[in-house]
């Protein structure tokens, strides 16, 4: 599902031209009609949504873990995804250990307390949870966490912002200049199945996939401000500059399917863990903390005579081997092929390893002492521009407080970019190009506080999630990303179809390394299964093909 407002903007505006088509009717008397139906659509989706959690609520009861038993299974990565699989191996009773470079548990969730004005707190990685991301409503269940819904109880009359050439552009603006756009996606959506790739249209992706997003723009017409503002949602979206990712990530971004349409747009990246994301990783590392060893780098990985994997760590600066008999690894791939792998790949397998890209996106919080905004300007706060900030969003709702916080959210070059100079520096120029959309803005800021997560400039992770570049649909590295090699298993965001760049796709994969290790083992687990097969029913209500 979408990250940013505009792209799930889009993605309601597509399947409103594509339901005209079907129709015969016109896509801008469809889009004027649409407009007036929002309200009823909203009121479905928020019944919906909660018909939907119930479903993933019930699969996930508490589950006593069972009496250890067999070989030990290594973990490296104690973020969401190498926490989820340990936790459902321990559930099953497997033995587990899991090893982690950094000196905290979770990955790319981390959320910041105690700095913005009345405690109100922001999270430097994964921030939104979506209405259909049943694994993470069951697990926040699981552990006792609450959710907070952040746009079902949305102040009445707030709208999105959307600032290209000097101006805000209405909604109805953005749809009408994309209508065009939009059946071009259509007929070329038409070529390739709607994203189911086969043999027999083959040929056709492959042509799609070998483009890059900017000359599929170059060769559709996309021009004037309706081309900067979708370049800038792919962008952001997707992480890389739109030269440097595939026109498939565009067109199967948004599903056709009419079955799906009434639950596309406004439903997606609703929740947020009351408290902060990363209460959810902390709470798994509490439960696993006598199998977790922090400061530990997997420096090399090798297969042994006797069948067992040899991992060379250091931990703490002083080097030791551990040996497992099944390995899991659950680190990004930017992190893996710093790791030396002397042991049998296929050749696909180290080409996913060594080629798949990862976006440049990095996150700004900007605290202000009044949300004016809300206060004066009637915006939610959620902005997508042609100005270098790009786009943010209102970190600070549901949170008590007239002091707010805004989440500058960028990528490509303006991704890299945000990381140079000080977090205040880059927080006051933002706020002063904010002043052009909300007068006074920068007044607003006052002393607040500013923090800075710069995701491609961090050791652990050297970006912030996957993208397919040109060629990479088609080309074989996606559906290698994910294939075990024997009793080597992969997870991470970047292991998920459905959810890569989300915290349930992190989470998905954890639990889908589990299963494939306890089948291994003969030990078909019926509460992970039931999980699982929940987890599968709940995401395909409304779910899109592809890529994240």
């Amino acid at each position: 599902m979408a990250r940013t407002p505009l792209a799930r903007l889009f993605a309601r505006s597509f399947a409103i031209v594509c339901a005209a088509e079907a129709r015969g009717e016109p896509a801008t008397e469809a889009l004027q009609r649409a407009d007036g139906q929002r309200a009823a659509r909203r009121r479905f989706l928020q019944q919906g949504a909660v018909a939907a959690s119930a479903l993933a609520l019930a699969a996930c009861a508490r589950v006593t873990p069972r009496p250890v038993q067999g070989e030990e299974v290594v973990i490296v990565g104690a973020g969401l995804a190498g926490l989820a699989a340990a936790w459902r191996l321990r559930q099953a009773g497997v033995a587990v250990r899991i090893v982690e470079a950094q000196k905290r548990c979770g990955g790319r969730m981390l959320s910041l307390r105690n700095h913005f004005a009345g405690g109100q707190v922001c999270e430097l990685g994964g921030e939104l949870i979506d209405s259909n991301h049943g694994r993470m409503h069951g697990l926040a269940r699981e552990l006792g966490l609450a959710l907070d819904d952040l746009t079902g109880t949305e102040t009445p009359g707030l709208a999105d912002s959307w600032y290209f050439d000097g101006s805000l552009r209405s909604e109805h603006e953005v749809l009408q200049a994309f209508a065009p756009i939009a059946l071009a996606l259509r007929r070329d959506q038409r070529a390739i199945d709607d994203g189911n790739i086969t043999p027999a249209n083959f040929a056709a992706a492959q042509a799609l996939d070998r483009q890059s997003l900017a000359e599929w723009f170059d060769r559709n017409g996309a021009g004037g401000w309706i081309r900067r503002l979708l370049e800038v949602a792919y962008t952001t979206e997707m992480g890389l500059e739109c030269d440097r990712q595939s026109a498939l990530n565009l067109l199967t971004f948004i599903s056709a399917d009419t079955d799906h349409l009434m639950l596309f747009g406004d439903s997606d990246e609703r929740y947020h863990v009351r408290g902060g994301n990363d209460r959810v990783t902390t709470a798994l590392a509490e439960k696993l903390a006598d199998v977790i060893e922090t400061g530990c780098v997997l420096e090399a990985l090798r297969r042994a005579p006797d069948g067992r994997y040899r991992l060379a760590l250091r931990c703490d600066g002083v080097s030791r081997e551990l040996a497992a008999a099944e390995v899991v690894l659950a680190i990004p791939f930017t992190t893996l092929r710093q790791v030396e792998l002397d042991l049998e790949l296929p050749a696909a397998k180290r080409a996913a390893i060594q080629g798949l890209a990862y976006g440049t996106n990095a996150k700004l919080m900007i605290g202000f002492e009044q949300r004016v905004w809300r206060e004066r300007h009637g915006s939610t706060g959620s902005l997508m521009s042609d100005l270098a900030l790009q786009t943010t969003w209102e970190t600070s709702r549901r949170q008590s407080g007239a002091a707010g916080i805004l989440t500058n959210f960028v990528g490509g070059r303006h991704g890299l970019a945000i990381g140079e100079g000080s977090p205040k520096f880059q927080a006051d120029q933002a706020a002063a190009e904010l002043d052009a959309v909300f007068p006074g803005a920068l007044a607003a800021r006052g002393a607040a506080r500013e923090a800075r997560f710069h995701w491609p400039s961090h050791p652990w992770t050297q970006g912030s999630y996957a993208c397919f570049a040109p060629g990479d649909w088609t080309g074989g590295l996606r559906e290698e990303i994910a294939t075990s090699v024997e009793r080597l298993h992969f997870a991470g965001e970047h292991c998920s179809d459905e959810f890569q760049g989300f915290m349930e796709g992190a989470l998905e994969s954890g639990e889908v390394a589990a299963e494939r290790i306890l089948a291994g083992r003969g030990m078909a687990w019926a509460p992970l299964r039931q999980r699982l097969v929940a987890g599968n029913r709940e995401w395909r209500v409304g779910n899109r093909i592809g890529a994240a």
